[in-house]
């Protein structure tokens, strides 16, 4: 394991040219997605529980839209020392939702409107009023001596130069979205802290792994999944999850549409003389200003990797999963190889 932590200071910051280089045109692959979902009731919402005999404590909502006039609430806050985790059905419009459901044998009734989430029962109340959150590292600059895979200025096409697919479309507000296939970076890196920034695209109509998927992979065989999982419970196979191999210790995931971050910090395996693994890769990664795994071994390659040799270093991979899903901002600080020291990522957020 890890005994130390490293710092990335965060200065002196130098944003490569935003010119679109050659190969980084925007192309007709796919459609160019949507700037806003046009959902206007899905999302975060914040206030307050009270018990019916007790004291008001913080709660959170998270509204899912599920299509055709479908929404799913959860209800999160702790009372009497327990947290809770209520789900509730939800069928309306912009105008107003109707909301009802049960946690074990009590009836839960509410509704949003007016961008506020009111739900009572016999247990108590809540009120919630929605609410826009956003990273904390959300367009933070690359540190002096970073490689910048994906320059970004806001308002600027950015450049594909540092990728083997330039079929991916270079958009007009900075971002690129996934087309005709994965893309790989040129170069190869061993230990790193990342940045990436990415952007979910609205599928309402769509569950579980087809909705907005596509995914992180470092040294082109760890992959990091992306996902819309807004609202869920945290397993192997949504956001944030090493996919298939460790979830994510809690959810931390913004609704689809807004721009969401991965700061990582990795070590690569270790070999040794003979290039037999000696030490597995280790992560940490805070995902939208939350530690979701701290100095998390990784066994083996994962996913569409598996059964791949592991390597010293590797490309990073982005994947294309058939979803119009943007990235931006992509920098990384390349780290020197030394055993005793571990992986700090910074800011963290709580």
């Amino acid at each position: 394991m890890i005994s130390r932590l490293w710092m990335v200071p965060v200065l002196g910051a130098v944003l490569l040219s935003a010119t679109a280089r050659s190969g980084a045109a925007e192309t007709d692959a796919k459609p160019r997605p949507a700037d806003e979902p046009p959902d206007k009731v899905m999302g975060d919402y914040v206030g307050t529980f009270a018990a019916a005999a007790g004291a008001e404590v913080k709660a959170e909502g998270k509204v899912i839209a599920e299509g055709r006039g479908s929404y799913r609430a959860v209800l999160l806050f702790a009372a009497g020392g327990k947290a809770e985790r209520i789900e509730l059905g939800g069928k309306g419009d912009e105008k107003k939702v109707t909301l009802a459901g049960k946690a074990g044998e009590v009836e839960w009734m509410g509704a949003i409107e007016d961008g506020k989430l009111a739900g009572q029962s016999r247990s108590g109340r809540v009120d919630l009023k929605f609410t826009v959150k956003k990273s904390p590292t959300e367009g933070q600059k690359p540190p002096a001596g970073a490689v910048v895979l994906l320059p970004y200025a806001e308002g600027a096409p950015t450049t594909l130069s540092e990728w083997t697919n330039a079929a991916w479309q270079a958009l007009g507000d900075g971002s690129v979205v996934a087309a005709k296939g994965d893309n790989r970076t040129r170069r190869l890196f061993g230990d790193m802290q990342l940045h990436v920034e990415f952007r979910i695209p609205f599928e309402p109509s769509e569950r579980a792994q087809g909705r907005g998927n596509s995914g992180v992979y470092i040294q082109d065989l760890y992959e990091i999944q992306i996902l819309d999982s807004f609202g869920l419970e945290p397993k192997p196979g949504e956001c944030g999850a090493v996919y298939l191999r460790t979830a994510p210790k809690e959810n931390a995931c913004l609704p689809p549409g807004a721009w969401q971050t991965y700061d990582i910090a990795f070590r690569a395996p270790r070999f040794d003389a003979d290039g037999k693994k000696v030490k597995d890769a280790v992560v940490t990664i805070v995902q939208n200003g939350v530690k979701i795994h701290d100095e998390q071994p990784i066994a083996g390659p994962t996913g569409a990797a598996r059964g791949k040799p592991e390597v010293a270093k590797g490309p990073l991979r982005l994947q294309d999963h058939g979803h119009l899903v943007r990235f931006r901002n992509l920098w990384l600080v390349e780290m020197a190889a030394r055993d005793d020291v571990g992986a700090e990522v910074r800011p963290v957020a709580r």
